[in-house]
């Protein structure tokens, strides 16, 4: 696995997003639900950083704070890309922020903000989204988080992906195989295609560029 990537993937979409004007930083925890998803790569770069004396009450806490309802992906990107070019209708799945609050928050702040996966760094909404009730992302934003997600499934396409609440357990009790046949997890997949509308292309070739680098280093 290409664990040191996944931190150059995250320190590119810093870059990129520093200096813009966004409501979200730290401490801000609005939009932090139980809904949270994230490849196994992001999941084994969390636990590996955390280290064992700190991966012990994290994991203690996702077990205490267990969401019963949780959003359990049936896509992953790359594969909603793919369904989107073969034309055929993709089922809408349920993801309802009112399940519950993510189980890594302790008084509003993340227990694993430095760590966090890329669904929590990709939050950049322009208001406040306490006060303005909704995450305002513009356009480009979306289209840039997209392409940032492909190429993180992309450099992780034999492993799988899932909610947090699913993954970081299974991957800590070695018991991946019997949550992908439950259906709490699911397979990753390769880019089929890039997920990026004309009026986009010119401003994120760049991006793409530097992204394709980082995956064939």
């Amino acid at each position: 696995m290409t664990i040191h990537r996944i931190k150059q993937v995250y320190d590119l979409y810093d870059e990129v997003m520093s200096g813009l004007d966004f409501a979200c930083k730290k401490g801000c925890a609005h939009c932090c639900t139980c809904n949270v998803v994230l490849t196994g790569l992001e999941a084994h770069f969390l636990l590996k950083h955390l280290g064992p004396a700190e991966r012990k009450p994290v994991l203690q806490r996702i077990e205490d704070q267990f969401p019963p309802q949780r959003y359990i992906p049936k896509l992953t990107t790359n594969d909603f890309a793919k369904a989107c070019m073969a034309g055929g209708a993709i089922e809408e799945e349920e993801n309802d922020p009112t399940w519950g609050r993510c189980p890594l928050l302790e008084n509003n702040a993340c227990t694993v903000y430095e760590y966090r996966p890329f669904g929590c760094r990709s939050l950049m909404s322009r208001q406040n989204c306490a006060k303005a009730g909704y995450a305002d992302i513009s356009p480009l934003t979306l289209t840039m988080n997209n392409l940032f997600m492909q190429f993180i499934e992309h450099m992780d396409q034999e492993g799988i992906s899932g909610n947090l609440s699913d993954l970081l357990p299974a991957l800590s009790a070695q018991g991946i195989e019997t949550a992908l046949k439950e259906g709490r997890l699911i397979s990753n997949h390769p880019i089929p295609a890039l997920m990026v509308p004309p009026e986009h292309q010119a401003p994120v070739q760049e991006i793409i560029a530097r992204l394709e680098q980082i995956r064939t280093a």
